[in-house]
């Protein structure tokens, strides 16, 4: 039987507390394997290697080079799936990633997290486990994130549609509003637009692993008052600019208009995205949105802020372009 690749990153799901504070550590993170073992059964083998061991609050880029090393490093023919476990905070953003990256390969891939230490009887880690175990077992092809939500709704998300946890109620949620699919008891009922034929015949336009992430890119959001003067652009190849839901930003001001900010940017050959337009009819439905067009922006259609973070991000540092459908980003 093959095994499944479990890759250990560090977070939360590979930490411990001591005198009440959490922090990453080796010895608790591949103990991830007993606990399961003990829960579940002996139902699948794991080959576990660490190629990190971090909090996920402090990942850059360049840390997703070190995971795209570590995956190709492998006979991936040799394993039924892979499994990343990752802290929660910055998941959607390394979800993105490995969706777009890996979405072309032919065995299932899950990133999974945990609320809590593995230690702590709230931990949801070893269910988002057995859910991801689950996943692979179906042999379904495709990247996704798994992850039980309160009411221990056994989410699965498409891995670039999924957005950051709410900071309330430590939730996470789908960019359109579904969750793509939930496991309910042993079965999988798929409940987004994607469906596994859609999986399953999904040409990826990314052919190879970036080999470095060093060109980079700023996210920025709006807010009232946001002084673009203050933004430097020094260092930075491009700039994400997420927009408004009516993609819109402040065009009036000497220094709180987008359009100035745009202008600036192209002087300095820095591209500028903009993202939460939902067609191409919003690119003229309000007056501010028509400035921000005619300033040069560079439109994302239908893309959550980590999936446009991303996508530029390899856009930049590879040779995609940023009009291609890269893995389902688009709802």
């Amino acid at each position: 039987m093959k095994k499944i690749l479990l890759i250990l990153t560090g977070g939360t799901i590979g930490s411990k507390s001591e005198n009440g504070t959490v922090n990453v550590d080796s010895e608790a993170a591949y103990g991830i394997v007993d606990m399961y073992y003990k829960k579940y059964g002996q139902d699948v083998e794991f080959e576990a290697v660490q190629p990190v061991n971090i909090l996920s609050e402090n990942i850059v880029p360049n840390i997703w080079v070190k995971l795209c090393k570590c995956i190709d490093s492998k006979d991936i023919s040799q394993y039924r799936g892979i499994i990343i476990c990752h802290g929660s905070d910055s998941l959607s953003f390394t979800s993105a990633f490995i969706g777009m990256v890996y979405g072309r390969l032919n065995i299932p891939v899950v990133l999974i997290a945990s609320n809590y230490e593995l230690g702590n009887e709230k931990s949801n880690g070893i269910l988002n486990m057995r859910n991801a175990v689950l996943i692979i077992k179906k042999g379904i092809r495709g990247v996704f994130t798994s992850y039980s939500n309160d009411c221990k709704k056994n989410d699965i998300y498409l891995a670039t549609r999924i957005v950051e946890s709410d900071p309330y109620r430590d939730c996470f949620r789908s960019f359109d509003g579904k969750v793509w699919g939930n496991i309910c008891g042993e079965s999988l009922e798929v409940r987004g637009s994607v469906t596994l034929d859609d999986l399953n015949n999904f040409k990826s336009v990314i052919k190879r692993s970036p080999v470095n992430l060093n060109k980079k890119v700023m996210l920025i959001r709006p807010y009232p008052g946001l002084d673009y003067d203050k933004i430097s652009t020094e260092g930075i190849n491009a700039v994400v600019h997420y927009l408004y839901h009516s993609a819109t930003a402040c065009v009036n001001g000497d220094e709180t208009s987008i359009v100035k900010f745009i202008k600036r940017c192209k002087e300095s050959n820095v591209k500028v995205y903009g993202a939460s337009f939902k067609d191409r009819e919003m690119l003229r439905a309000y007056k501010s949105g028509r400035e921000i067009i005619e300033a040069g922006i560079l439109p994302m259609f239908n893309i959550s802020p980590e999936a446009a973070y991303v996508k530029a991000v390899l856009c930049e540092n590879t040779d995609i372009d940023f009009n291609e459908t890269i893995y389902f980003e688009e709802c």
